[in-house]
């Protein structure tokens, strides 16, 4: 059993996936082009803020709401989240994903997404997904964290088996 405290504390419902934050539990080392390097983490942060429900509207709830208001959601007005990075300072832990850095760490914006739609067969397309947690992009490169390549593997693994359980 794990004696990591985030895994322990009650996490709170939402009351939308568009009232939700999203952060990476791993650190990644963003380098500019000037060959300049930082580590950081990822945070989506929604430009609604967050809301969540209390334990009588948690339990009201059916098991898919999430999916169904965010649907009902989008389809009246899009849905935007603020992507930012944590960045690391000097002695922050960058190789071990269950260690938090303090709270007071700069957030540097990175952009912004905003979701316009949901993809029409949605359930279908799912079925073609494979997340993959090591970055593939320019600039963007996984920290020393040994969890990046297990993840990886499984995730690969998993997606292959809803392929194949979709194709049947």
């Amino acid at each position: 059993m794990t004696n990591i405290p985030a895994t322990k504390t009650p996490k709170p419902i939402p009351t939308s996936f568009a009232k939700e934050s999203f952060f990476a539990v791993s650190a990644f080392k963003f380098t500019n082009t000037a060959g300049m390097s930082r580590y950081g983490r990822y945070r989506m942060l929604p430009v609604a803020g967050n809301e969540y429900l209390d334990k009588a509207g948690a339990a009201a709830q059916g098991p898919n709401f999430l999916f169904d208001e965010i649907g009902d959601r989008v389809a009246k007005e899009p849905v935007r989240f603020r992507i930012v990075v944590q960045l690391a300072e000097a002695g922050d832990i960058t190789d071990d994903a269950t260690v938090r850095w303090p709270e007071d760490r700069h957030l540097l914006t990175f952009g912004e997404i905003t979701l316009t739609a949901i993809v029409p067969d949605n359930a279908r397309e799912q079925q073609h997904i494979i997340f993959d947690p090591i970055p593939r992009v320019d600039g963007v490169e996984a920290s020393a964290d040994p969890l990046f390549e297990p993840r990886a593997n499984i995730y690969l693994m998993a997606g292959r088996r809803r392929r194949a359980a979709g194709n049947q």
